[in-house]
Parts: C-alpha cells; structure tokens; sequence
C-alpha cells in the first residue's frame, strides 16, 4: 500500500525550527479542522475498528504497543473509547495493551527537580493515549518524561522499575521488556516519528553516537500517591534537530518487515519490536543511524 502518512524531508526539517510548545498549539488547530472535515466526510463503528485491527493480524493473546492520530481515522462514534476497547476485545484478557504516555512534567526551579505524577501528569502522545492512561486497572510507569501506559496479563509487569533504569528505553525498561515479548507494534495514522520502540537500540548496543544526557532529579508520585527522588536521562536537546526516524521505513519495506494496511481515512502500520531493533543493529555498526542519514 502507497504511503500517504510519512512526512517529508523538507517538512522534517521546518520542524526542527519551531519551539515543541508551538508544534503543539499548531496541532490543536489542526486536530480541531480534522474533527470538522471528518464528521462530514465518514462514520466508523467500533465494529469497523475490530475489523481493520483483525485484518491487520491482530489477534487473541498478542502484546501491542499502540501509536495513534485518532483525528486522521476518520469520524469513530464512541470516540476514543471504541477505539480502545476494540484493541481489548480483539486481544483479550491473556493480551496486554501497550501507548506510550510522555510528558512534559513541571519543573520546581526552586529544588531544581521535575515533577512527574502518574495519575496527574498529562501525557502528549495523543488522545487515545491520554484516555488509556485514566482507565480503571490501567497500569503506568514512573518515567518522568517517557512512561508507558499498559492494561491486561502482563501489564504489571511491563511498568514496573521504569524509575530505576538507566535511561527511558534501556533493556530493563518497558521497551526492552516489549523486546523480550517480541510485541507487535501498531501505528494508526503516524509514520515512525511516533514510533518510539525506535531508541530502544541506543542502549541495547554500543551505540556509535551519544544520545542521552547526564542525570536529572525528579519527584516522581505512582498511582497511591507515593512520592521519591529518582535520577533520569532523557536525550540531547539538539538532537530532534537532526533526527531522521523515518529513514529507517525504506529499510522496513526493503527487508519485508512492515506491512501497511488501510485504516479507515488513514492508514495502519504494523510490524514487531525485535525486527525493527535487529534491523536498526545491523544498521548502526554500519554506521547509520536515524541521527546521520
């Protein structure tokens, strides 16, 4: 299936010079004008979610990290919680469903530390997202700006201890754990900038490139309200600059490891998280990363 969701080089790069809080409002503008466009052009049922999610090879059992656009579906009645539930259904109680729920946490100027609430602390990864993460028995990790959001058998599991790893995507983490469960990974209407199982390399291998900073402090309060000092990392500020995640898509079509599937007025890409970590492996002791392509 012909592409119609990866962005482009020249828009990648206009990007790069625009401040986050601005992209942001920007997208607000833009998710309201979808919103108008899509009641009037389409209607999805839930039933049509369950659908497009078991034509893609969805099924009972699986572990899937979820990216998502809901605006660029189309119109779905039910909202963001139709989309949700058809993920649950189709997987069912021995699945376990996965998002990635960063944030911006605020930051105390006086005690030089970020503060991270995983009940409070909103996540910006998209509207479906945001709602999983408020779900009764939604489980989500301490990671002040990288935490995940997860639901079913081995959710648990997946969050727990995300304080304590040495950087967001390290092999301890939730991401190496969706390695060692060779989870599939859905991505509903983005390309692979929102593909965040891509870092998930930078700390398996000697990475040839330095990515993460040096330890920040943040107050970090889980589900019950308890409160503890953690030490993080986070990656080099300069580095959205330059960073190409989409390179790494030709690479995907070329090796046979991504399928695209259509996805109401979107599109829906599915492969797994050890074939895209192996891939990018192979990739980075030849020297190419999604930082130098």
């Amino acid at each position: 299936m012909q592409s119609t969701v990866r962005e482009s080089n020249i828009k990648r790069k206009l990007k790069a010079l625009i401040p986050f809080q601005i992209q942001k409002l920007l997208y607000e503008s833009i998710k309201k004008f979808r919103l108008a466009k899509n009641i009037a052009k389409s209607r999805y049922t839930k039933a049509d979610i369950k659908k497009f999610l078991l034509d893609a090879g969805l099924g009972k059992g699986d572990v899937v990290i979820v990216h998502s656009s809901l605006g660029r579906i189309g119109y779905v009645e039910g909202g963001v919680d139709a989309v949700t539930d058809s993920f649950l259904e189709v997987i069912g109680k021995e699945g376990t469903l996965v998002m990635p729920t960063h944030s911006n946490p605020k930051y105390d100027e006086k005690k030089k530390r970020y503060i991270f609430d995983a009940k409070k602390t909103p996540a910006y990864t998209g509207a479906i997202p945001e709602n999983f993460r408020k779900m009764k028995g939604v489980k989500r990790s301490l990671s002040p700006m990288h935490s995940v959001a997860a639901y079913g058998k081995k959710a648990e599991w997946i969050v727990e201890g995300h304080e304590n790893c040495g950087n967001p995507y390290a092999m301890n983490s939730p991401y190496g754990k969706l390695y060692r469960l060779n989870a599939k990974i859905f991505q509903i209407g983005v390309d692979q900038l929102a593909n965040s199982c891509i870092h998930i390399v930078e700390d398996k291998i000697k990475f040839p490139i330095k990515v993460f900073t040096g330890e920040m402090k943040a107050l970090v309060i889980d589900e019950k309200g308890r409160a503890k000092i953690i030490k993080f990392r986070r990656h080099l500020e300069h580095l959205h600059k330059i960073r190409n995640n989409n390179m790494i898509e030709k690479h995907l079509l070329k090796e046979n490891l991504i399928k695209i599937h259509p996805f109401g007025n979107t599109e829906l890409r599915v492969h797994k998280v050890r074939d895209l970590v192996h891939l990018m492996e192979k990739l980075a002791k030849k020297g190419v990363t999604i930082y130098n392509s």
